[in-house]
C-alpha cells in the first residue's frame, strides 16, 4: 500500500484530468448557457408577436370611426395567443431531428389580461387625440380660426361686451341710487303731510287755549273750588232760614185768622232770603261754568302735551327712515361717478360712438345731499323745539300764546320752504326716470316679441314615430330613474358624478337677461381662441363623427350636398340630427338639446348684431343719460336681425358674420356654431362619456369590453445537455434567467401591447 501511494505512475494523467474535466465543464455550462439566453430571446419574440397578433384583431366597425378596441372574448383571445406564441416557438415549428434549442412552450402557464379600454377617458381621448391630429387643425383653421383672425373681430367684440357689462353695472347702481331717492322722498312727503297736518292743529289748538285762558283769567282751579264751596254752604243755610219762615207762618195760620202784623215780617224776611238764594245761584252758576273752562283747559293742555309728544316721535321716525335711504343714495352716487371716471380711462370703451352715453349720465352733486340732510335735519330740530314750548307752557297768556305760535311757525315755515324748493328737483328727477324707464320698457317688449317668435321657430325634432324612437333611444343613453343608461356607466367608470345634463343654461324667457348674457359671449369667444389643443381635437372628432341639425342640408360651393368625408355616414345614425347637441348639451330629450343649441346660437347672433347696431346708435338716445337704453335699443334692433339669420343657418345655410364688423367677407353655418359652442363650453369628461354612450348605442359595443391596452404571460423550457445539477447552482445568482426542473430550464416571458 504503502509503494502504491508512493508510486509516480499516472501522475501525468490524473494531472491530465484534473485540467481537462474543469475545462469540459466550463464548456458545457457556457454552451447551456448560450443556449438559454437564445431561448429566453426567442420567448420574448414569440411573446411579443402572439400578443401583437391578438391585438391587430381590432374591431373594424369601431375603427371606421377612428377608434381602435379589442371586442373578442377571452377565449377567443387566448386561442390567438396560443396558437402565434406556440408557431413562433423552434421546439414547435419543426419538431425532431437535431435541434440547437428545442424551445418547447409550456401552454398551462400562458395568460392573456386586458388592462384598459376604450371606456378609460384617458385611453379615448388619446386615440381621438391620434386620429384628429392632422384633419382637426386643419379644418378649424379653415372653418374658424382664419376667419376670425382676418376679420378683425377682436376689438368690436371686446367693444360691444364691454359697453354691455359697463352698462349693465351702472345701470344697477343708476336704480339703486334711484329706489333710494324715491323712499327717501317718499317719507319726505310724509314728513311735509305731517308737518302741514300738525302746525294747522296746533296753530287752532293754541288759539284754544289762549281763548280759554282769557276767560279763565287769574283764577285757579282750588280757588274757585273754594269759592263754589262757599256759595253752596250759603245757599244751604239760606234754604234753612226760607224753611224755619214756612214753619212759622204755618204755626200761624193754624193758630185763628191771619194777623197782617205779624205775618208782614216773615214775608219781607223770606223775600230778602230769596234775593240773596237767586244771587248766590247766579253765582254758584258762573263758578260752575268757570271750573268747567279750568278743566277742560287742564284737560286740553295734558292733551296738547302728550300730543306733541307723540307727534315728535313719529317725526323722529321719518328722520330715521329718510338719513338712510339718503347716506345710500349718496353711497351709490358716489359709486357711479367711480364707474364713470373709470370708464372715461378706459380706451377700448372710448372707441366705441355708443360710450358717448356714458357722458350724461347724471352724477348729483354733494351739496344736494347735504341741504336734503341739514334741512330735514331742521325740520325736526325746529319740531322738537316747538315740542318743548309746549312741554314748559301751563299758562297760555298772550306772551306763552305768541311764543308757542312763533315755534310753530318756524318749522312749518322750514317744512313748506324746503318742499317747495326740493318738490321741483324730485318731480323734474322721477318724471326723466319715468320716461327712461318707459322706453326701457318699450325695448324690451321690441325684443321680447322677437323671442316669442324665435321660440316658435325651434321647430319640431321629428316625426311622431321617430320621437317614440328617440325616446328610447335617449332611454338607453340616459337611463329613465330606474336604470342606468350609457353615459351613466362611462362616467361612473371613470370615477365621475352621473349628473344628466350640463351646466350651460339658455332660454329665450326675458329680454334684458337674455341680451346682457349674449353679449359675454364675446368675450368668452375673444378668450376661447387660446383653448388647448386636446379640446379643440375632441371638440372637432365630435364634428366629424356625430350628426347635428343641418347635417346633409349643407351645400357646397357648387351648390350639392355635403359629404362626409369619414368612413363612417353620420347621416345613418340611430338618433338622427342630433347628435352634437346631445353631446354638447346632455338633455335626455331632442327638444331640450335643440332649443338650446337654437338659443345659444340666437344669443350668438343677436350679440353681433347688437355689436352692429351699437356701432351706430340713435343719437337722440345719448344724451338721456341710460347707456342701457342705448343697449336696449341696439339689442332690439339686434334681435330682428339675428331672427333672420336663424331662419337661414337652421335651412343649413351660412350666413354672414357682419357686414359692418368683419374687414373681409366672412360667412359661418350651422355646423360652425356648434363647433364655437364646443370650444365655449369644453367640457372633454362629459363629452366624451356622451361620445361613448352614442357609439356604444349606435354600435352594439360595449366600451368597458373593448381592449386597448393588454399584457400577456407565457412559459417555455428548454432542454439542459450538460450538467443540470451545476446549472440548478446557478439558478440562485441571477444570472441564468430560467428556473431547472429536472432536466429542463423554463422561461417565463411578459410582453404589453397597446394602440
Amino acid at each position: 500500500m504503502h509503494r502504491f501511494v508512493r508510486s509516480e505512475k499516472g501522475v501525468v494523467s490524473v494531472y491530465l484530468i484534473l485540467i481537462i474535466v474543469p475545462i469540459f465543464l466550463f464548456q458545457a455550462v457556457l454552451i447551456d448557457f448560450a443556449r438559454i439566453k437564445l431561448a429566453e430571446k426567442e420567448t420574448d419574440s414569440a411573446v411579443k408577436a402572439a400578443t401583437r397578433s391578438v391585438m391587430s384583431a381590432f374591431d373594424m366597425e369601431l375603427q371606421a370611426m377612428g377608434l381602435y378596441g379589442l371586442g373578442l372574448t377571452q377565449e377567443n383571445k387566448e386561442s390567438i395567443f396560443r396558437e402565434v406564441f406556440a408557431d413562433n416557438v423552434s421546439g414547435h415549428v419543426t419538431p425532431g431531428g437535431f435541434h440547437y434549442i428545442d424551445t418547447k412552450p409550456e401552454l398551462r402557464d400562458l395568460r392573456v389580461t386586458p388592462v384598459y379600454s376604450l371606456a378609460n377617458h384617458v385611453i379615448f381621448e388619446k386615440q381621438v387625440l391620434e386620429d384628429m391630429k392632422i384633419k382637426a387643425p386643419i379644418e378649424f383653421m379653415l372653418e374658424i380660426t382664419d376667419k376670425f383672425r382676418k376679420s378683425g373681430t377682436t376689438v368690436p367684440f371686446e367693444q360691444g361686451s364691454l359697453f354691455a357689462k359697463e352698462a349693465s353695472e351702472l345701470d344697477k347702481l343708476l336704480n339703486q341710487r334711484e329706489e333710494a331717492l324715491d323712499e327717501a322722498w317718499q317719507s319726505t312727503e310724509e314728513l311735509f303731510a305731517k308737518t302741514k297736518a300738525y302746525h294747522d292743529h296746533y296753530q287752532k289748538r293754541i288759539s284754544e287755549l289762549g281763548d280759554l285762558m282769557t276767560q279763565i283769567g287769574s283764577h285757579t282751579m282750588n280757588e274757585v273750588r273754594s269759592s263754589l264751596d262757599q256759595v253752596k254752604d250759603q245757599l244751604r243755610s239760606i234754604r234753612e232760614a226760607m224753611a224755619n219762615l214756612d214753619s212759622n207762618l204755618a204755626s200761624l195760620s193754624q193758630a185763628g185768622p191771619p194777623n197782617w202784623a205779624s205775618i208782614q215780617p216773615i214775608l219781607q224776611s223770606k223775600q230778602a232770603l230769596g234775593e240773596q238764594a237767586q244771587a248766590l245761584v247766579e253765582k254758584q252758576n258762573e263758578l260752575e261754568k268757570l271750573l268747567e273752562l279750568l278743566i277742560k283747559y287742564a284737560a286740553l293742555l295734558t292733551t296738547t302735551k302728550i300730543e306733541a309728544l307723540a307727534n315728535g316721535k313719529v317725526i323722529g321716525e321719518l328722520l330715521h327712515r329718510i338719513e338712510p335711504e339718503l347716506r345710500k343714495a349718496k353711497q351709490k352716487n358716489d359709486e357711479i361717478r367711480q364707474k364713470l371716471n373709470g370708464i372715461a380711462q378706459n380706451a377700448s370703451v372710448d372707441k366705441s360712438k355708443a360710450s358717448d352715453a356714458f357722458l350724461s349720465v347724471v352724477v348729483i352733486g354733494d351739496d344736494y345731499f347735504y341741504k336734503y340732510q341739514t334741512s330735514i335735519a331742521s325740520i325736526v330740530a325746529l319740531f322738537s323745539v316747538f315740542q318743548e314750548i309746549v312741554d314748559s307752557v301751563i299758562l297760555y297768556t298772550t306772551d306763552n300764546k305768541t311764543k308757542a305760535n312763533n315755534g310753530n311757525e318756524a318749522y312749518w315755515t322750514q317744512s313748506s320752504t324746503f318742499y317747495a324748493n326740493q318738490n321741483a328737483l324730485e318731480k323734474s328727477r322721477m318724471e326723466k326716470n319715468e320716461s327712461i324707464g318707459k322706453r326701457k320698457r318699450e325695448q324690451k317688449d321690441k325684443i321680447q316679441s322677437i323671442l316669442e317668435q324665435a321660440k316658435q321657430s325651434i321647430g319640431a325634432c321629428s316625426t311622431v314615430i321617430d320621437q317614440n324612437g328617440d325616446r328610447e333611444r335617449y332611454k338607453k343613453l340616459q337611463g329613465d330613474g330606474e336604470s342606468k343608461g350609457y353615459y351613466q356607466k362611462y362616467r361612473e367608470a371613470n370615477a365621475q358624478d352621473t349628473f344628466i345634463g350640463s351646466e350651460i343654461a339658455y332660454d329665450l324667457e326675458k329680454s334684458e337677461p337674455v341680451s346682457l348674457k349674449a353679449m359675454s359671449m364675446l368675450d368668452a369667444f375673444n378668450q376661447a381662441t387660446t383653448s388647448l389643443r386636446n379640446e379643440l381635437y375632441v371638440n372637432e372628432f365630435a364634428l366629424t363623427k356625430f350628426n347635428y341639425r343641418t347635417y346633409g342640408l349643407e351645400k357646397d360651393p357648387a351648390g350639392k350636398p355635403k359629404k362626409s368625408n369619414e368612413l363612417v355616414d353620420p347621416g345613418s345614425h340611430a338618433l338622427a340630427n342630433q347628435e352634437v347637441e346631445y353631446l354638447l348639451y346632455g338633455f335626455s330629450s331632442c327638444l331640450a338639446n335643440i332649443s338650446s343649441a337654437y338659443a345659444e346660437m340666437f344669443a350668438f347672433r343677436l350679440a353681433i348684431r347688437t355689436v352692429e347696431a351699437l356701432l351706430d346708435p340713435k343719437k337722440e338716445l345719448l344724451n338721456i343719460g341710460s347707456p342701457l337704453l342705448v343697449f336696449l335699443a341696439a339689442a332690439a334692433e339686434g334681435a330682428f336681425e339675428a331672427f333672420k339669420d336663424m331662419n337661414n343657418l337652421i335651412k343649413g345655410e351660412s350666413v354672414e358674420l357682419s357686414a359692418k364688423i368683419t374687414m373681409s367677407a366672412m360667412s359661418l353655418s350651422y355646423k360652425d356654431y356648434l363647433r364655437i359652442f364646443l370650444l365655449l363650453h369644453s367640457n372633454n369628461t362629459k363629452v366624451m362619456a356622451r361620445m361613448q354612450a352614442l357609439i356604444e348605442m349606435q354600435t352594439g359595443k360595449d366600451l368597458l369590453l373593448q381592449t386597448t391596452y393588454m399584457q400577456a404571460n407565457a412559459s417555455t423550457s428548454i432542454r439542459l445537455w450538460f450538467v443540470p445539477k451545476i446549472m440548478k447552482l446557478m439558478e440562485g445568482t441571477g444570472l441564468l434567467g430560467c428556473k431547472v426542473q429536472g432536466n429542463r430550464c423554463k422561461l417565463t416571458s411578459t410582453a404589453a401591447v397597446a394602440y
